[in-house]
């Protein structure tokens, strides 16, 4: 197997890497395409960091939350 350094030239990088890919057998291929969807994803997500507040008003606790259940009552 030979490796060739890649540069930033699109117009070389293309061709190049379609070349390699096209000359693998065809499970093969499948398996850069899900990986290459792999890399897509993970560059798509970023980390999103909750601020301090972003959820006030949105969660909610009902008012016979400490009320006993009754479930529990042979226990008491």
């Amino acid at each position: 197997m030979s490796s060739v350094i890649i540069s930033d030239n699109t117009d070389f990088v293309l061709p190049f890497l379609y070349g390699k890919i096209e000359s693998l057998p065809a499970e093969m291929q499948k398996e850069v395409s899900l990986f290459a969807d792999f890399l897509l994803s993970k560059s798509l997500h970023t980390a999103i960091i909750p601020k301090f507040g972003s959820l006030k008003g949105k969660i909610h606790m009902a008012a016979d939350f400490d009320a006993p259940l009754p479930d529990f009552k042979e226990y008491m």
